[in-house]
């Protein structure tokens, strides 16, 4: 009886926190179909007309164009570092393993703005001149977590043996590190991928800091809009952003498993 009650109540919690978080978007949806431009849920009149107007905004499409460039770059260097650090953690036999684990987590754990102020100044002291540097320097650093817990993650699946049995046969480290170990452990290595990828096009802390004049992310130029306008374009941005996530969100689930993300080995 106890435990009926108890799933009960469990079960119309996670009800209203999900009615909690999805109402929010629901609303950024619906106000994004709208056909005047005073925002309004439900729409009064249904139209695509602010999609048009969002594709055709010049800093829109420049931010999401400089959004894709950093990210994809950050995700390009930060993957083989993170899949490196994954493979020497988990080889490790260190006391000091467990220190090192928390050390390459403290971008997720350390708060976005303190990361950005913190790197401001760094690469202000260092004079990095241009603003593409200065946001990919901080963008690794938001991938880089993300590909070494999913590494990890699949890591910790690994069976030894088979590394055993393969070198038994004569295989070379590399052949057992090229043709057995990275293709088991490539969907973790894909999903984080993914994951720092779309975290790095969505972000708004770090990136906070390290945009100048010529350099500016889809996400702060989307803050920028808002000073001055509040009509259904921002709306419709972020729909079509709310859906890249959720497509991406679902490819994770079926390739890795967002359970598993953060397992560690």
């Amino acid at each position: 009886m106890i435990a009926s009650v108890q799933r009960r109540a469990f079960g119309i919690w996670s009800a209203f926190l999900y009615v909690f978080l999805l109402i929010p978007l629901a609303c950024v949806v619906l106000a994004s179909f709208n056909y005047e431009s005073v925002q309004s849920v439900p729409p009064t009149q249904w139209s695509l007309r602010w999609y048009g107007e969002a594709l055709a905004n010049p800093n829109f499409v420049r931010g999401a164009l400089t959004s894709l460039l950093v990210a994809t770059v950050a995700t390009i260097i930060a993957t083989p570092i993170g899949v490196l650090a994954a493979f020497g953690l988990w080889k490790s036999k260190s006391r000091y393993k467990v220190a090192l684990d928390a050390f390459f987590a403290l971008p997720i754990v350390v708060p976005g703005l303190v990361t950005g102020i913190s790197l401001l100044i760094v690469l202000t002291a260092a004079d990095t001149a241009t603003g593409n540097v200065k946001l990919i320097s901080g963008h690794i650093l938001i991938v880089l977590p993300y590909v070494i817990r999913t590494t990890l993650a699949s890591l910790s699946q690994f069976n030894p043996s088979l590394t055993e049995a393969a070198e038994t046969l004569g295989a070379t480290p590399a052949q057992v590190l090229w043709k057995i170990v990275l293709p088991i452990v490539r969907p973790g290595i894909i999903a984080g991928m993914i994951f720092g990828f779309i975290l790095s096009f969505d972000d708004v802390n770090i990136s906070l800091f390290l945009v100048d004049a010529r350099t500016i992310t889809l996400p702060i130029s989307i803050m920028s809009f808002l000073q001055f306008n509040f009509d259904p374009s921002v709306a419709a941005i972020s729909t079509i952003l709310i859906g890249i996530t959720f497509v991406s969100t679902l490819l994770l689930e079926r390739m890795f498993g967002l359970k598993r993300l953060f397992a560690g080995g």
